[in-house]
């Protein structure tokens, strides 16, 4: 086996076993989820940095596009504490109304 797929083996069983925890104690805060999630990806991209040239480059992309993730989730919580109202649940509100206008429910 290349070390490719080890990583990727690695990496899926681990925010599975992640994911079955969070299931297990009901866990249904989104910032949290992620912010495991995301700390498990790093460390685990940081152990495997002796990869060529060609993965690191594209491990460093998907280490970027999950921080922009965070960035957005610690701007929705600073907005609510100075505002109080959650930009992600209002836009997660207009998904779920045009969702159901969609389907016709």
């Amino acid at each position: 086996m290349r070390i490719y797929d080890n990583y990727i083996i690695i990496l899926t069983g681990l925010l599975l076993a992640t994911a079955v925890i969070f299931a297990f104690l009901e866990e249904t805060h989104l910032d949290l989820c992620f912010s495991v999630f995301l700390i498990e990806t790093l460390i685990l991209n940081e152990l495997c940095i002796y990869l060529n040239p060609r993965a690191k480059k594209g491990l460093n992309t998907v280490n970027y596009m999950l921080f922009a993730g965070f960035a957005l989730i610690m701007a929705d919580k600073i907005v609510k504490i100075i505002w109080g109202f959650s930009t992600l649940e209002i836009i997660w509100s207009i998904a779920r109304i045009k969702a159901a206008g969609i389907l016709g429910l």
